[in-house]
């Protein structure tokens, strides 16, 4: 069944979309879904996504299972362009760098699969409110540039002196260290402010429609053209053009914005003259731009052309100091409960390093205002949230891979007759008590406990009934 709707209620709480191909999956969470009072949409493949997301309507909020066959979860976020959906991407045989990727792409949040609807439910609620805020042209106010480090003072100090001229302005930092509000803010501190901030995530866009999507295109100019189409320069006269992954720009495409850089002027395709614009640019990217100049991905014109104001975000872990400010603001934006961190939960954030920034403190604390018992926030909480974060899994699959070559080479061989005595405790004990002291922290409750492992609930319940547990089935 694809892109169906299920007939629930007078008064729906949202509509989402299920894309899954698996068709029990769908069956499944569309009645979980359509109980909790939600207009249930299908789609069976990456394609059918796709058409649900960018026609018509799109709903308030998506599930999207990141391994398909055809257009896979990460394909979909690519390709949804400016569609204002939240979703919530399902990482049951998802590698971890493909949820950390799906991150980057813009994914809300992230859910192991099988999905427990009491963890689905408040992210549901998060997501649908964010899109229906977009939707309506309501958005929320520009996140504010939290911090009292000396490097955080020197971003504000940037933005206050380059916001008000028409430079361009290169933005360089690590992933989620909010490039974007920065780029908001120099929008917002400029003459310019009035008029409209585009956003182009250059990562999300095919190849093939880079042009289209940034100078639009005339009807009838390709296959599949069958409007106009006034592109994203056109969109942002007057205002701001912001382009992030500046570095995934195709480089046939490179030569094109270098000249409406410096012509302000831009070609549809399909067009036979060129249309003026008033466009300023900032550019963000994560990557190394000028290896990628030498690497001969990127125009050395254009790098210099973008060099007019550069600014470096910091990472979280150079400014520990503004770890629990930022994360005492962020929390106000994921619940509106009266959260409190204690001590510890101040020590265990500011303990992290945070590879994922900005970003990954967000779903932390989501996941954290999702499990806590009460107002107060321990430190026991957040570690384990932290545990369960896709970027604290993805930076131990690296610093593995790094180990791994030097211990395949090894000491000199061992003589054949050298044995090696066995230990009192074998892993499965070693799993077995990690297991039952997690579950005695969770207070029983397998759902939570599964979450803090890492693994899903239907591995923990089969693990504990080898355990000899005499009923795993209920929280």
């Amino acid at each position: 069944m694809s892109a169906g709707s299920v007939p629930i209620a007078a008064t729906s709480a949202g509509s989402v979309l299920i894309v899954d191909d698996d068709t029990a999956f769908r069956f499944a969470m569309r009645k979980a879904l359509a109980r909790l009072g939600y207009d249930v949409r299908e789609a069976q493949n990456g394609r059918e996504a796709l058409a649900a997301l960018t026609q018509g309507e799109p709903p308030d909020a998506a599930l999207l299972d990141l391994r398909m066959e055809g257009l896979d979860g990460l394909a979909v976020l690519r390709r949804r362009g400016a569609c204002p959906t939240r979703i919530i991407v399902l990482t049951g045989h998802g590698t971890v760098q493909a949820a950390v990727d799906a991150m980057r792409l813009g994914a809300f949040s992230l859910l192991e699969k099988p999905v427990d609807t009491e963890v689905l439910k408040p992210l549901l609620a998060q997501a649908i409110a964010e899109t229906q805020r977009a939707k309506s042209g309501k958005d929320a106010p520009v996140p504010k540039i939290v911090g009292t480090s000396r490097a955080i003072d020197e971003v504000r100090r940037f933005v206050a002196r380059v916001g008000p001229t028409e430079e361009t302005v290169a933005i360089y930092g690590e992933t989620g260290t909010g490039k974007e509000v920065v780029a908001q803010h120099i929008h917002l501190a400029s003459t310019r402010a009035g008029k409209p901030l585009v956003a182009l995530n250059a990562a999300c866009v095919p190849r093939e429609l880079f042009e289209s999507e940034l100078f639009g295109h005339k009807k009838g100019a390709f296959t599949g053209a069958t409007a106009d189409h006034a592109g994203l320069f056109r969109d942002a006269n007057g205002g701001t053009l912001f382009i992030d992954e500046l570095a995934e720009l195709p480089v046939e495409s490179q030569a094109k914005l270098l000249r409406a850089l410096e012509m302000r002027q831009i070609r549809p395709i399909g067009e036979s003259r060129e249309v003026p614009v008033d466009v300023r640019i900032i550019a963000a990217t994560n990557r190394d731009l000028w290896g990628e100049v030498r690497a001969g991905r990127f125009r050395e014109d254009l790098f210099f052309r973008l060099q007019v104001l550069p600014v470096m975000l910091p990472p979280l872990r150079a400014r520990p100091v503004d770890i629990v400010p930022l994360a005492e603001e962020l929390m106000q934006r994921v619940t509106t409960r009266k959260h409190v961190l204690d001590a510890d939960a101040r020590a265990a954030l500011e303990s992290y390093d945070w590879p994922g920034n900005v970003r990954e403190l967000l779903n932390v604390l989501r996941r954290v205002s999702l499990f806590a018992d009460g107002d107060a926030i321990d430190g026991a909480l957040v570690r384990r949230m932290i545990s369960a974060s896709v970027f604290a899994q993805a930076q131990a699959e690296r610093q593995e891979q790094r180990v791994m070559p030097t211990q395949l080479q090894g000491p000199e061989p061992m003589p054949q007759e050298t044995t090696v005595k066995p230990t009192t405790t074998n892993l499965a004990n070693v799993e077995r008590q990690h297991i039952e002291t997690v579950l005695q922290q969770m207070d029983g409750n397998i759902t939570r406990t599964a979450i803090a492992l890492g693994i899903d609930r239907r591995t923990l319940q089969r693990k504990l009934r080898a355990y000899g547990y005499a009923s795993t089935g209920e929280d």
